[in-house]
Order: structure tokens, then C-alpha cells, then sequence
């Protein structure tokens, strides 16, 4: 029996030698290390790495590691910087509504990390706010203290958007010598190593990473925005980041915010399906319905829902005053042992936004008291509620209004900004036409959220795409081009169509597009609203496809008879909403407008002239408009009471196109048709 202990004893010496070298088989030099067990469970995830089997762990730690083992261990995502020939300001500053990215927002960071091993890491962690960049230099080489590395992973896990003690935070969080978190002296790499080890293979730490899209408008293709020299964007290179995150994080949801799959030609020829189909390749968890997924008659949103290997959310959408049985109104998804409710809100005007024929027999829920409602319902059920709200300026209200949702990922502004919290809901900005994706990092830590990390992942042209997307993308391409490559005439001058001009001032283009419709349909007078003409047009040939992108929408060509009164109240209410760039801001066809933009809202209209001569408010006129605006979009209820003495069966951009076939050339310039007194800057 002795004999036997004794033995047993000794195979499990033995056992234990060899797990122990087994378990420093591959570093050679940490074994008399302190902390040891810390470095080769960080060696074990693939966070540290060590050449030739050397650790180095008294060595200090410089600020370029440090930035790959915080990035590895907290799963923030590597960021491909774009390689420009000309210096750009780097910069942070997300405000202009109008503006899309530009080169500055996905230059390189510093002017020290360019083309260094790790450059990818630290522009991950900067991306974040977690570290800051001082004149230019991140300093890439230098050893970073034990305070500095401690700040920067308290920034990654708690979040830079809130005022809070860092230090005490993670002291309170993490059992490490407290010694360590205040060293003012350079960290070594293996003390750097005990303090992420805390977070690795912990059962009571999770990191739950929420990737967002929102206003895709069928942007499966790279473009080109305003005023930038390289193209961005396209899903083609959002299904590669998204396959690359879900290779290191498998606690991953992904959301769409609304207005995907139509707007651009390839999408609307197609009537949403290629964006769908891209959209079941990703992934997508869920996604709500935004004010253009009305774009289309009904069938069709009820068609693409079929298609998608995702569910459609539509809380407060209903159809002949039910919930149509292919919406959701909130599904919940348990991630990690978490349950997240993810709640889908449309705003309530979405059918002033759109066709009236695409709306029929569609009415909304008042938004507000449909989040308080489904806020009540899934609050016992989850461990977090989420809100994909498209409710355009009501995004930033709702939590005002209902206070408790936790996260709010807004659709329908067209903005990239930072988190902002409101009344407890954190509100976050997931861009638009496929430039980014926002990444939102939920650090959870027994159950409970401790904090979030942020960042927007910007599509730019250094970033690879996916072939398998490629492939869709170009078999929709190749039969669009087929379609619409015709040349169809010419202009001798660049056409502006970019919406800081359409729906603030005149427009060279809009002009062609009004004169277009009454050369059709021979009226007194045209219109058109400026959020209907959607890109400009290069001096030089002119395409089908080009009529195509500039009139996405299959809006009919209607002409009304009106009092030189209703008109005024028409052009009054299109410049009601300026400065704001809204869609409502008309464009005109043999008339004249003059207004103040210093005065009240319907009150800045000071006169109105057909070739120098004032409209009688008494005579009746004949207007030719677009079924849009004459079925009251926009709000343009006045037009509900018009007769309607023209309705064509031609697609507004069916008028322009014959009306440059026609003319073969054209030239069209501003002649002074609007004329603003005290215009915005």
C-alpha cells in the first residue's frame, strides 16, 4: 500500500514537471519572472508575442507594445491608415451635417507611427481616445510608465466620454499591487503582463462588441463625396472589417440603423435586393426600418423581409392598424449569457417622406409612446435594451422623453459624431452611405456594465474588401451598366447637385431639372424639391446612369392648377426650414423668389415674379411638380386640395433625360431665380 502511494506520488511529480515544462516550452527566460503565470496566459491568448522564444520580461515596455497588448487584450480594433502623397491635418472633429469623411478623418494619426511594425494597434487605441497624440508625435519608441499604461486601459475600460477617477476605478476593479497602477517610472513587460492578466480567461470579465451601420442608400460601391480626391466607403470593404472582427470576437452583434437598401442606382434598379443579399452575407443581426425603406411600394419591403436571414424591426409601423406579420418589433439576443433586447423604432413622419401610393393603408405609432411601451414589455426580459431608432431629430428627444434605454444607435441624421449620454441612454452616431461602421465595446464585469469604449471604423480605399462581395457587387454592376452606360447628350459646364446647394440656394441643375418639367408638360410653371436631386453631374458626356444618380426616386412628373396665393404658401413653406439643409428647399421654372432669411418662418417671403412680374394672388396658374410634393411629401399638405390637370406616367428622370436628348448640349447657369437676403454663412 506504501508502495503504491509512493509511486502514485511520484507519477505525479513527474506529471507536474512536465506540465511545468511544457507550460515554458515556448519562453525561455520567464521562469524566475514574479509573474510568470500572468506572461504565458497572455502568451497562450496570442496578446504577447516573443522572438525566438525570449520574453524579455525586465525590459521596459515601450508605448508602441503597449498600444498591441492593450488593442489584443480588450479587442478594439486595428485601424489601416491611409497613405496619402500630400500632408493632411489629422483630425477629430465630427460636427458638419452637410460634409461626409474626408482625407483628414483616415490619414495617420501621427507622423511617427507612419509604416512602423504596430502602427495598426496604435491607431486602434487612439481611435478610442484612450491615448492622445502631442505635436504630431505619439512617440512610439519611448517606454511608457506604469501610471501612463494604467490610464490608458482605465480609458478602455470605462469609456472617455464621462468625467470619472480612473485610477480608483481600476485599483477598485483589478487585484494587482496597487504599486504598480501609480509607477511614475518606466512599466517592464512583465509587470504590464500582470496587469492585463486580469482581464484574460476571466469569467467574471466580458467584452461585448456591438458593430453598427446606418443610411447605407444602397452604397454597395466605393464613391466619391464632395470635395474629397479618394473614393470611400462601399459594403464591399464593410463584410471584410466585419469578418476580421468576428475572427477575435465572437461575442458580436451586428445592426443596421434603417434607410439601407435603396437610393443608389444599382439598389433601386434592383429594388433593394443586392443590399439585402450583402447584408445576409455579413451577417446582420437586425435591422429597423427607416423612412427610405418606404421608398418602394409595400409588396417589395415585404418581399426583401423574405430574403433576409435577418428580422426587419418596425415597433410602431403598422398596416390597416396591425403590426404586418413579417415585422418584429424587438427581438432578444443573449450574447455571452447576456440578454439584449434590441427595440426598432421608425419615425412617426416617415410617410410625409416618401410616395404617397408606397405608404397606403401604412400608419405609425407616435414614437415616443411606442418606445415607452416596448421599454415596458422588454425591461424584465433582458439585461440591456437597445434602441435602432430612425427618428432623425428624435433620436437625440427620445431618451428625454423615455429615460431607460441603455444604448440608442440613431439612424436617419446623416452625422458622424461621438457618444453622447442623455438622461442616462448613451446615444451614438453610425454615419451613413457605407463610410464607416461604429464600433461600441460593452466591458461587463460580474454581470454588470462597467463602461464602453468607441470608435468609428471609417471604409477607406487602403482597406481590403471581400471578394465573395466583390463577386455580387459586380454581377448587379455589370447589368446596371449594361442598362444605363448610353450617352444621352452633353454639358459644356459642371452641374452642382451637392445638397449644400440644392437645398440652400439655386442650382445650376436643379434649374435644367425644373425647365425639364415644363418643357414636358408646357405649364406656366416648375418645380422641384432640392432633396430630390441627389448627386451633381462633370462637365462632358452625360449617361442614362448619371440621370439615374442625380433623380433616384420614381417620382411621377403631375401638374396642378394653382392661385398665385397657393404658390406663394408652396415657396413659403420650402424655405421654412433654412438654414437647415432640408428637402423641402425648392428649386423654380419660370419664377423669381425673393426671401429674408433674418424673419420668422412663414414670414420670409417677400416676393414673387414670373420674369419680372409680380404672380397675382387671385389668378390661377398651371405647375407642374412631382407626385412627391403634389401627395403632400414634405408637408406640402397645401397641395392636397389642387386640382390635378396633368398626371404622366414619366419618371421625373424620364423628363430629364428626353429633355437633354432634345437639346443635345446644354449649359444651364444660376440667373438669379432665388435670391436670399441675409443668407446663412
Amino acid at each position: 500500500m506504501r508502495r503504491d502511494t509512493t509511486l502514485r506520488n511520484r507519477i505525479i511529480l513527474i506529471a507536474a514537471l512536465l506540465i511545468c515544462a511544457l507550460s515554458f516550452a515556448g519562453l525561455k527566460d520567464i521562469s524566475a519572472s514574479p509573474y510568470s503565470a500572468a506572461i504565458e496566459k497572455l502568451f497562450a491568448a496570442g496578446i504577447v508575442e516573443a522572438e525566438n522564444d525570449i520574453f524579455n520580461p525586465t525590459e521596459v515596455l515601450s508605448r508602441a507594445d503597449a498600444a498591441e497588448w492593450i488593442v489584443k487584450t480588450f479587442k478594439l480594433s486595428t485601424i489601416n491608415s491611409m497613405k496619402l502623397e500630400e500632408e493632411v491635418e489629422k483630425k477629430f472633429v465630427y460636427t458638419d451635417p452637410l460634409g461626409v469623411i474626408d482625407e483628414a478623418f483616415v490619414v495617420p494619426s501621427a507622423k511617427d507611427i507612419i509604416d512602423i511594425e504596430g502602427e495598426e494597434y496604435i491607431e486602434g487605441l487612439i481611435k478610442v481616445r484612450a491615448e492622445d497624440v502631442v505635436d504630431g508625435l505619439y512617440r512610439p519608441f519611448e517606454a511608457v510608465t506604469g501610471a501612463e499604461f494604467a490610464l490608458a486601459v482605465a480609458k478602455v475600460l470605462f469609456g472617455v466620454d464621462e468625467p470619472i477617477d480612473y485610477s480608483a476605478k481600476l485599483s477598485q476593479l483589478v487585484y494587482v499591487p496597487s504599486q504598480l497602477l501609480s509607477l511614475e517610472r518606466p512599466l517592464r513587460r512583465e509587470e504590464a503582463a500582470q496587469i492585463l492578466s486580469n482581464f484574460v480567461d476571466n469569467p467574471d470579465f466580458k467584452i461585448i462588441t456591438m458593430l453598427a451601420t446606418a443610411d447605407i442608400h444602397g452604397h454597395i460601391e466605393p464613391y466619391l463625396p464632395s470635395g474629397a480626391k479618394y473614393p470611400v466607403g462601399a459594403m464591399e470593404r464593410m463584410a471584410y472589417y466585419v469578418k476580421t472582427e468576428r475572427a477575435i470576437q465572437p461575442n458580436l452583434l451586428l445592426l443596421d440603423v434603417g434607410d439601407a437598401p435603396y437610393n443608389t442606382n444599382v439598389a433601386n434598379l434592383f429594388e433593394g435586393e443586392p443590399v439585402i443579399k450583402i447584408m445576409n452575407m455579413m451577417g446582420y443581426d437586425a435591422m429597423v426600418l427607416g423612412n427610405h425603406d418606404f421608398d418602394f411600394p409595400f409588396n417589395v419591403m415585404e418581399r426583401n423581409s423574405k430574403l433576409a436571414n435577418f428580422p426587419f424591426l418596425g415597433a410602431n409601423t403598422l398596416y390597416l392598424g396591425e403590426s404586418p406579420y413579417f415585422l418584429e418589433p424587438y427581438i432578444i439576443k443573449e450574447v455571452d449569457g447576456i440578454k439584449i433586447a434590441i427595440v426598432g423604432l421608425t419615425d412617426d413622419s416617415s410617410a410625409w417622406y416618401t410616395h404617397p401610393r408606397n405608404v397606403a393603408g401604412i400608419t405609425f405609432e407616435e414614437q415616443y409612446s411606442a418606445a415607452k411601451r416596448l421599454l415596458d414589455e422588454v425591461s424584465p426580459q433582458a439585461d440591456l435594451v437597445v434602441a435602432l431608432a430612425h427618428l432623425h431629430g428624435g433620436n437625440r428627444v427620445l431618451p428625454a422623453k423615455v429615460p431607460g434605454y441603455d444604448l440608442i444607435f440613431e439612424g436617419g441624421r446623416d452625422v458622424v459624431a461621438f457618444p453622447e449620454k442623455i438622461n442616462g441612454s448613451w446615444v451614438i452616431s453610425s454615419g451613413k452611405h457605407a463610410e464607416l461602421i461604429s464600433k461600441t465595446n460593452l466591458n461587463i464585469y460580474n454581470g454588470e456594465v462597467i463602461g464602453m469604449n468607441f470608435a468609428h471604423v471609417f471604409m477607406s480605399q487602403n482597406l481590403p474588401q471581400d471578394e465573395e462581395v466583390v463577386e455580387v457587387v459586380q454581377s448587379y454592376v455589370s447589368q446596371l451598366d449594361e442598362k444605363l452606360g448610353t450617352v444621352i447628350g452633353k454639358t459644356e459646364v459642371d452641374l452642382d447637385g451637392e445638397r449644400g446647394t440644392v437645398r440652400l440656394k439655386e442650382s445650376n441643375l436643379a434649374n435644367a431639372i425644373a425647365d425639364s418639367l415644363r418643357e414636358m408638360t408646357g405649364t406656366d410653371f416648375a418645380i422641384q424639391n432640392g432633396g430630390g436631386v441627389r448627386a451633381s453631374i462633370p462637365a462632358g458626356d452625360i449617361t442614362i446612369k448619371d440621370v439615374y444618380t442625380v433623380l433616384p426616386f420614381d417620382n411621377l412628373v403631375v401638374a396642378v392648377r394653382a392661385t398665385g396665393k397657393q404658390i406663394w404658401d408652396v415657396l413659403e413653406h420650402g424655405i421654412s426650414a433654412y438654414p437647415a439643409a432640408a428637402g423641402q428647399f425648392l428649386q423654380v421654372s419660370g419664377l423669381e423668389y425673393t426671401f429674408d432669411a433674418s424673419k420668422p418662418p412663414y414670414e420670409r417671403l417677400l416676393s414673387v415674379t414670373s420674369n419680372g412680374i409680380p404672380l397675382d394672388p387671385e389668378k390661377t396658374y398651371t405647375l407642374t411638380a412631382n407626385d412627391f410634393l403634389t401627395g403632400g411629401g414634405d408637408k406640402f399638405t397645401m397641395f392636397l386640395g389642387m386640382e390635378k390637370v396633368i398626371e404622366t406616367k414619366s419618371f421625373l428622370r424620364d423628363a430629364f433625360a428626353e429633355y437633354i436628348e432634345r437639346h443635345g448640349t446644354i449649359a444651364p447657369v444660376n440667373e438669379g431665380r432665388i435670391t436670399i437676403i441675409n443668407p446663412a454663412n
